[in-house]
């Protein structure tokens, strides 16, 4: 049987949650969390991550997404809460990608 570029690249992605996402999912952020990102890239103003529980449903768990420029607003048990500066999202970054030293 072949698959497709699309199928071959669905089943490589993970779909199991990390545990670091589940533990970020059960603070209460009092804001509704878009998504939970992992190995979070700081580039310009706005996060390159792998998004996990996306509310919208729109992003497959594992995918890279980019955010909009986003502001920090409150850190909880070394998980980060940000805004984007629009107000109308907030993301969760679950930890940061390691910067490789020169």
């Amino acid at each position: 049987m072949h698959l497709t570029m699309k199928q071959a690249t669905a089943e490589d992605l993970s779909h199991t949650v990390p545990d670091k996402v589940l533990k970020a999912g059960a603070i209460d952020w009092e804001v509704v969390v878009d998504a939970y990102l992992v190995s979070a890239a700081y580039v310009g103003g706005r996060f390159a991550a792998r998004a996990f529980l996306d509310r919208s449903g729109a992003i497959n768990d594992g995918m890279t997404v980019v955010t909009p420029m986003v502001k920090a607003m409150v850190e909880k048990d070394g998980f980060l809460l940000v805004q984007s500066l629009s107000g109308q999202d907030h993301y969760v970054i679950v930890s940061r990608h390691e910067q490789v030293g020169e």
